[in-house]
Formats: C-alpha cells, structure tokens, sequence
C-alpha cells in the first residue's frame, strides 16, 4: 500500500514545485490536488490485496462458487427498498414478490471507470490553457534569466540567479524583456491569452458542477444528499446503507437435470461497498469546499478586472506582495490608468515567476513607454472614431 500510494504523493509532490507558474492556486486544487486525489481512489478500488474479494455469495450446493460470484459481480444485484426499517437478518435482504420495489445495484462495476474519467476531466481544462499558452511566461522569463543574464565582463559566461549584476545590465536586460512584451502588446496576442485563462477558470467551475451533477445521478440521486444526510444522521444509523449496501441479494438462474430453469435465491457480501462509501463521502466534503473556493476564485478575477485601471492602491499592493520588492509609485499610476486588463495580467504573472530587481526595470520601461505613447500625436489619433468609408 505505501509503495502504490507513495508513487502518487511522491509524483504529486514534485509536480508541485514548479519554476514557472501559469495559473493561479485555486486551479492547483483542481489539476493536482483534486486530480491525484482521484486516481488515488481509482487505485484503491482496483487493489483487490487491501479488502479481499469485491463480492461472496451464500450458494445452493451444486452451483460452483466462482460462478456465482463472477455472475452476480458483472450484472448486478438488488435490495428490497420496503425492508430496510423492518427487522430482518440484513438490511434490504427479504422475501419478495414482483410487485415490491426493489433496487439495482449495478453501479460498482464502474466506479474505478467513473473515477478514472473523473480525474481527466479535472485536468482537461489545465491541458487546454497549458496547449493555448504553449510556453509564452516560460520563454520570456527564460529568455531573461537564463540567456540574457550575463557578467558585464563577459558575455559568454552565464551567471545564476544569484550574481549580484550592475545597474547598467539590469536595464539592459529589462530592455530587452520589454521588447518582447511590447511586441506581443502590439499585436495584441495577450489579449487573447488572457481570455482564454479567464474562459478555463471559468471551465474549471463548469466541470465541477457537472461532475457533481454526474456523480448524482450515477448514484441515483443520492449523492448530492449524502453530507446533509450524514450530518443529520442518529448515532447507530448508516446513512449508507441504502446507497451502498454491505449485504445484496442476486437470483441466479441455471437448468436443472429435466431442463426446466432453476432459480437459485443468492445473498452477497459486497465487501467493495465499504470501500466505496468512503470514497464518496472524502468526496463529497472535497466537491463542497472546492465549489464556493473556486467562485471565489472567480470573484476574485472579476474584481482585479474592475480595479486594475481605477485603484493605484489595488495594483501597488498586488505587484508588492508578488514580487517582494518596492515598487515606483509613479509607474504604479501609469500602469493603472493606461495598462489593459491584457497587459495587466500579463504583467502580474512576469512580476510572479521573474527576478525582482528585472521587474522592476521591465515596470519602468513599460511605464515609460506608455506615457510617451500617450502624450504622441498617434495617441489622438487612435482615439478619433474611425469614419465609414
């Protein structure tokens, strides 16, 4: 178990710690914590070592056991929905006749499936937004810290990040950075790099709610109810037992001696089930804090759309606390009144993954750009309407 589970939190780990970041944290919960988290319990169904066999079955004696349990395992059992409060051996487990409900339990044949499906799902959106940015942070940011980071003395010998370099060569290192930026701004590319991280966030919360909707119905409209019905549920009550019953009856059908067809009365152990329950309940739990986590994650993007060009406070701080160095206040304002929420975003995800001391320069060199961009007869002139021809 610790060499199947420790692969994971091992794997999991260090996708963790990565040197470029794209994304924010409330997608990490969803590509890597929600994603490893599922094939972890995708793991744990299939692992027949930790909880034995998936289903026993009680037998009529000429009827081989391995028969009965394969059949009843890959078509399905039932319960008796009518004995559940009523005092019998087990739960759901009476004499029936046609004309009682009952209720088919087929759907532990494909949870590993369902879970495996589960977890691609969560990482699907991560996947897109990784496919459409194809690397634009990591190039530019690589691009200064790992080319362009040279000695003043020698500009053949590369120094790590740690080399303490002049002035004259930040700036030159930073000019060269804006050039980048300020040819993808040109061409407004960025503009659609940030729509498309706008529009997978939004995917992410899409995705949980129809995997919460999924999972409903997959388990008969049971699931969305299973924490309120936990919550509420007397000491000695089993919530579960309804959705995952520990004890099923199956009729298994086979010709007798003169060929007429005998129905044996068949009661399963379905040892899965306890393994199932806990799976679903973690799961519930996790979907109900990562629902109102990623809204606030959306609410959060919505509010740095509608700050980044009217609060200098709003963008002081933010580029602050991502970069942890003092930052120009005259930049600040210049960028709040003129960046677009394109350029802004950008701009905050270079100041998270870059060296201070070059983002700085790269905020000034842009700062400046546009300023002198504002104050050019062209700035009058894009602002005029266009007349139809």
């Amino acid at each position: 178990m610790f060499n199947v589970f420790g692969d994971i939190l091992h794997r999991a780990y260090v996708t963790q710690h990565k040197i470029i970041s794209i994304d924010n944290a409330v997608a990490k919960l969803h590509y890597r914590l929600t994603f490893w988290l599922l094939l972890a319990c995708t793991c744990l169904v299939c692992s027949r070592q930790y909880i034995g066999e998936h289903i026993r079955c009680i037998h009529d004696k000429g009827v081989a056991p391995h028969v009965v349990n394969t059949f009843c395992f890959f078509t399905s059992t039932y319960t008796v929905i009518n004995d559940y409060n009523v005092s019998f051996a087990h739960p759901g487990v009476a004499p029936h006749t046609d004309k009682e409900k009952i209720i088919r339990h087929a759907y532990y044949q494909w949870v590993p499936f369902v879970l495996f499906g589960q977890a691609l799902l969560f990482y699907l959106p991560h996947l897109i937004w990784k496919s459409y940015e194809g690397g634009t942070i990591r190039n530019m940011v690589d691009g200064l810290q790992r080319i362009y980071l040279r000695s003043p003395d020698d500009q053949d010998r590369q120094i790590s990040r740690a080399y303490v370099y002049s002035v004259k060569t930040t700036q030159k290192i930073a000019a060269d950075l804006h050039k980048q930026f300020q040819t993808i701004s040109r061409f407004r590319l960025n503009r659609y790099w940030a729509l498309m991280l706008v529009f997978c966030e939004c995917l992410y919360l899409f995705n949980v709610m129809m995997q919460l909707k999924a999972m409903d119905r997959f388990l008969g409209g049971s699931f969305i109810s299973l924490g309120r019905r936990l919550w509420a549920a007397e000491p000695g009550d089993n919530p579960f037992e309804q959705v995952f019953p520990k004890v099923t009856k199956c009729d298994f059908h086979k010709y007798g001696p003169s060929g007429s067809i005998q129905v044996h009365d068949v009661m399963c152990v379905m040892a899965l089930n306890i393994v199932n329950e806990k799976i679903y309940a973690i799961l519930w739990f996790w979907f109900a804090a990562l629902v109102p986590i990623t809204l606030l994650g959306l609410l959060w993007r919505l509010i740095s759309f509608v700050l980044h060009n009217k609060s200098e406070r709003f963008n002081h701080y933010l580029l602050k606390e991502t970069t942890g160095t003092k930052l120009n206040p005259v930049d600040v304002a210049i960028i709040t009144r003129q960046a677009r929420f394109s350029d802004w975003l950008l701009l905050y995800y270079l100041g998270s993954n870059m060296d201070s001391l070059l983002f700085t320069e790269l905020l000034h060199n842009l700062a400046t750009d546009l300023e002198e961009h504002r104050q050019s007869p062209d700035f009058e002139d894009e602002k005029k309407p266009l007349k139809a021809a």
